[in-house]
Protein backbone atom coordinates (compact mmCIF):
# COMPACT_ATOMS: atom_id res chain seq x y z
CA UNK A 1 0.00 0.00 0.00
CA UNK A 2 2.70 2.45 0.69
CA UNK A 3 4.48 1.59 -2.80
CA UNK A 4 1.13 2.55 -4.48
CA UNK A 5 1.02 5.74 -2.41
CA UNK A 6 4.24 6.27 -3.46
CA UNK A 7 3.56 5.83 -6.99
CA UNK A 8 1.02 7.94 -6.91
CA UNK A 9 2.81 10.98 -5.02
CA UNK A 10 5.14 10.56 -7.90
CA UNK A 11 2.87 10.39 -10.46
CA UNK A 12 1.02 13.08 -9.17
CA UNK A 13 4.14 15.36 -8.69
CA UNK A 14 5.19 15.05 -12.28
CA UNK A 15 1.56 16.17 -13.61
CA UNK A 16 1.57 19.23 -11.72
CA UNK A 17 4.85 19.65 -12.50
CA UNK A 18 3.94 19.65 -15.63
CA UNK A 19 0.87 21.58 -15.50
CA UNK A 20 3.61 24.30 -13.78
CA UNK A 21 5.94 24.24 -16.60
CA UNK A 22 3.09 24.32 -19.55
CA UNK A 23 1.21 27.15 -17.42
CA UNK A 24 5.12 28.89 -17.39
CA UNK A 25 5.39 28.33 -20.97
CA UNK A 26 2.18 29.38 -22.18
CA UNK A 27 2.47 32.57 -20.59
CA UNK A 28 5.91 33.26 -21.88
CA UNK A 29 4.55 32.64 -25.11
CA UNK A 30 1.65 35.26 -24.40
CA UNK A 31 4.17 37.76 -23.48
CA UNK A 32 6.27 37.62 -26.37
CA UNK A 33 3.16 37.61 -28.70
CA UNK A 34 2.56 40.70 -26.81
CA UNK A 35 5.80 42.30 -27.47
CA UNK A 36 5.54 41.30 -31.32
CA UNK A 37 2.08 42.73 -31.39
CA UNK A 38 3.11 46.44 -29.61
CA UNK A 39 6.43 46.67 -31.75
CA UNK A 40 4.12 46.35 -34.52
CA UNK A 41 1.83 48.60 -33.67
CA UNK A 42 4.51 51.03 -32.57
CA UNK A 43 6.10 50.74 -36.28
CA UNK A 44 2.00 51.81 -37.83
CA UNK A 45 1.99 54.70 -35.49
CA UNK A 46 5.38 55.87 -36.01
CA UNK A 47 4.67 55.51 -39.83
CA UNK A 48 0.87 57.55 -39.10
CA UNK A 49 2.89 60.17 -37.16
CA UNK A 50 5.51 60.97 -39.38
CA UNK A 51 2.98 60.56 -42.74
CA UNK A 52 0.32 62.48 -41.43
CA UNK A 53 2.17 65.39 -40.59
CA UNK A 54 3.98 65.61 -44.24
CA UNK A 55 0.63 65.11 -45.98
CA UNK A 56 -1.08 67.60 -44.09
CA UNK A 57 1.45 70.33 -44.81
CA UNK A 58 1.13 69.00 -48.56
CA UNK A 59 -2.39 69.67 -48.42
CA UNK A 60 -2.51 72.73 -47.10
CA UNK A 61 0.56 74.13 -49.24
CA UNK A 62 -1.52 73.45 -52.47
CA UNK A 63 -4.69 74.89 -51.28
CA UNK A 64 -2.81 78.06 -49.96
CA UNK A 65 -1.22 78.23 -53.72
CA UNK A 66 -4.41 78.63 -54.73
CA UNK A 67 -5.30 81.01 -51.63
CA UNK A 68 -2.43 83.35 -53.22
CA UNK A 69 -3.00 82.97 -56.31
CA UNK A 70 -6.57 84.08 -55.78
CA UNK A 71 -5.77 87.19 -53.41
CA UNK A 72 -4.05 88.32 -56.28
CA UNK A 73 -6.86 88.46 -59.10
CA UNK A 74 -5.40 85.52 -60.79
CA UNK A 75 -7.25 82.07 -61.95
CA UNK A 76 -5.63 79.48 -60.82
CA UNK A 77 -6.46 75.29 -60.71
CA UNK A 78 -7.78 74.99 -57.26
CA UNK A 79 -5.53 73.54 -54.54
CA UNK A 80 -5.46 69.52 -54.42
CA UNK A 81 -3.14 67.00 -53.06
CA UNK A 82 -3.43 63.01 -53.88
CA UNK A 83 -1.51 60.91 -51.19
CA UNK A 84 0.40 58.32 -53.20
CA UNK A 85 -0.24 54.73 -52.84
CA UNK A 86 -2.92 53.22 -51.39
CA UNK A 87 -5.85 55.37 -49.96
CA UNK A 88 -5.70 54.06 -46.98
CA UNK A 89 -2.68 53.48 -45.17
CA UNK A 90 -2.22 49.96 -42.98
CA UNK A 91 -3.73 48.87 -39.50
CA UNK A 92 -2.34 45.30 -40.25
CA UNK A 93 -0.71 45.07 -36.69
CA UNK A 94 -3.86 46.89 -35.34
CA UNK A 95 -6.11 44.67 -37.04
CA UNK A 96 -3.89 41.02 -35.79
CA UNK A 97 -3.69 42.29 -32.38
CA UNK A 98 -7.48 42.57 -32.46
CA UNK A 99 -8.29 39.26 -34.42
CA UNK A 100 -4.81 37.00 -32.44
CA UNK A 101 -6.44 38.37 -28.85
CA UNK A 102 -3.07 39.69 -28.08
CA UNK A 103 -4.99 43.33 -28.24
CA UNK A 104 -7.24 42.07 -24.56
CA UNK A 105 -3.77 41.68 -22.88
CA UNK A 106 -3.64 45.54 -22.87
CA UNK A 107 -4.21 47.97 -20.42
CA UNK A 108 -8.21 48.56 -20.58
CA UNK A 109 -7.64 52.36 -21.01
CA UNK A 110 -5.09 51.96 -23.67
CA UNK A 111 -7.32 49.06 -25.77
CA UNK A 112 -10.03 51.73 -25.38
CA UNK A 113 -7.46 54.73 -26.53
CA UNK A 114 -5.82 52.69 -29.36
CA UNK A 115 -9.60 51.10 -31.06
CA UNK A 116 -10.76 54.96 -30.83
CA UNK A 117 -7.82 56.21 -32.79
CA UNK A 118 -7.78 53.04 -35.42
CA UNK A 119 -11.45 53.76 -35.76
CA UNK A 120 -10.62 57.36 -36.84
CA UNK A 121 -8.09 56.36 -38.45
CA UNK A 122 -9.93 54.59 -40.99
CA UNK A 123 -13.00 56.88 -40.84
CA UNK A 124 -10.55 59.87 -41.57
CA UNK A 125 -9.38 58.01 -45.05
CA UNK A 126 -12.90 56.92 -45.99
CA UNK A 127 -13.62 60.35 -46.23
CA UNK A 128 -10.30 60.92 -48.12
CA UNK A 129 -11.14 58.14 -50.51
CA UNK A 130 -14.28 60.29 -51.80
CA UNK A 131 -12.46 63.60 -52.42
CA UNK A 132 -9.80 61.62 -54.18
CA UNK A 133 -12.78 60.28 -55.95
CA UNK A 134 -14.10 63.63 -56.87
CA UNK A 135 -10.23 64.97 -57.64
CA UNK A 136 -9.84 62.57 -60.23
CA UNK A 137 -13.20 62.74 -61.64
CA UNK A 138 -14.08 66.27 -61.90
CA UNK A 139 -10.88 68.13 -61.04
CA UNK A 140 -7.86 66.40 -62.95
CA UNK A 141 -9.93 66.16 -66.06
CA UNK A 142 -10.87 70.01 -65.73
CA UNK A 143 -7.34 70.67 -65.02
CA UNK A 144 -6.22 69.72 -68.67
CA UNK A 145 -8.55 72.45 -69.63
CA UNK A 146 -6.58 75.22 -67.62
CA UNK A 147 -7.60 77.46 -64.71
CA UNK A 148 -10.71 78.66 -66.89
CA UNK A 149 -12.54 75.41 -66.34
CA UNK A 150 -12.83 76.07 -62.79
CA UNK A 151 -14.48 79.39 -62.59
CA UNK A 152 -18.12 80.35 -63.38
CA UNK A 153 -19.49 83.41 -66.10
CA UNK A 154 -19.16 85.85 -62.96
CA UNK A 155 -15.54 85.33 -62.53
CA UNK A 156 -16.23 83.26 -59.71
CA UNK A 157 -14.56 80.00 -58.50
CA UNK A 158 -17.23 77.57 -58.73
CA UNK A 159 -19.06 76.48 -55.65
CA UNK A 160 -18.04 72.65 -55.76
CA UNK A 161 -14.41 73.22 -55.96
CA UNK A 162 -14.70 75.30 -53.05
CA UNK A 163 -16.46 73.21 -51.13
CA UNK A 164 -14.10 70.42 -52.30
CA UNK A 165 -10.44 72.80 -50.86
CA UNK A 166 -12.43 73.42 -47.48
CA UNK A 167 -12.85 69.41 -46.96
CA UNK A 168 -9.40 69.11 -48.30
CA UNK A 169 -8.54 71.39 -45.46
CA UNK A 170 -10.95 69.64 -42.89
CA UNK A 171 -8.84 66.23 -43.65
CA UNK A 172 -5.73 68.17 -43.39
CA UNK A 173 -6.44 69.17 -40.30
CA UNK A 174 -7.95 65.61 -39.15
CA UNK A 175 -4.65 64.19 -40.42
CA UNK A 176 -2.64 66.49 -37.78
CA UNK A 177 -4.90 65.23 -35.23
CA UNK A 178 -3.98 61.83 -36.19
CA UNK A 179 -0.42 62.53 -35.62
CA UNK A 180 -0.99 63.66 -32.29
CA UNK A 181 -2.76 61.07 -31.33
CA UNK A 182 -0.06 58.54 -32.81
CA UNK A 183 2.59 60.00 -31.05
CA UNK A 184 0.85 59.40 -27.68
CA UNK A 185 -0.43 56.40 -28.21
CA UNK A 186 3.08 55.32 -29.36
CA UNK A 187 4.42 56.91 -26.36
CA UNK A 188 2.21 54.65 -24.43
CA UNK A 189 3.02 51.40 -26.10
CA UNK A 190 6.92 51.92 -25.73
CA UNK A 191 5.95 52.69 -21.72
CA UNK A 192 4.22 49.44 -21.98
CA UNK A 193 7.16 47.79 -24.06
CA UNK A 194 10.26 48.81 -21.35
CA UNK A 195 7.83 47.62 -18.57
CA UNK A 196 8.26 44.04 -19.35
Amino acid sequence: MGWLVGELIVVFTGVSAAFVVENYRDNRNQVNEMHQAVAGIVAELTETETKSRKYSDAILADIARWEDADRAGKRAVPGYYRIPGAPHPPSAAWNSAVASGVARMLEPNLRRDLGYFYNEFVGIHDNYDRYNQFTERELLPKALLGADAFYGPDGRLLPAFRVHMDLQKEFAQDLRRLSTLSHDLRGRLEAVQSAR
